[in-house]
């Protein structure tokens, strides 16, 4: 069965960092446009990232708990260290790591670079080109392995 995954409401603070943070690192002959739609455009930017430093925004009127592993702008994941030390391995064939520090620890940004057609695809994560590459859309392996590690911040729907 293939998942949609989705913020898991408004109960985790949400990472601030925009693309305009980072626009600097997109490789040369990107523009401004392409670079705002990295996710759609299916842009690598793990060859010209360089460390960024941010922290988490509260949501007023909300739990603000830390989450770990939350989506981010489109079809791209938040990892804490542990999310990424224990779904690191499986997702590196499916995208990059792009490290962040939030504090003194090292999050990771997952970039997904598998671009697939929602009716049959087989990997344990891609984007589709059927939602404008604005959702991450996974197997029942990585939601049973999300939900077997206790990772929070996520949800899959069907």
């Amino acid at each position: 069965m293939i998942y949609t995954i989705e913020r898991d409401g408004y109960k985790f603070k949400e990472l601030d960092l925009e693309v305009s943070d980072f626009i600097d690192v997109f490789p040369e002959g990107i523009d401004y446009v392409s670079a705002q739609e990295f996710c759609e455009n299916n842009i690598s930017l793990a060859s010209s990232w360089k460390l960024l430093k941010t922290e988490f925004s509260d949501i007023e009127g909300h739990e603000n708990l830390v989450p770990d592993i939350c989506t981010w702008i489109d079809a791209s994941l938040l990892l804490s260290p542990k999310a990424k030390r224990l779904l690191g391995d499986l997702l590196t064939e499916y995208g990059e790591f792009l490290p962040i520090m939030i504090g003194d620890q090292q999050y990771e940004i997952f970039n997904c670079l598998t671009l697939k057609d929602t009716k049959d695809a087989s990997d344990l994560i891609f984007k589709s080109a059927d939602s404008n590459c604005a959702y991450l859309f996974c197997q029942q392996r990585l939601k049973d392995l999300v939900e077997d590690f206790d990772l929070q911040g996520v949800i899959f729907t069907s």
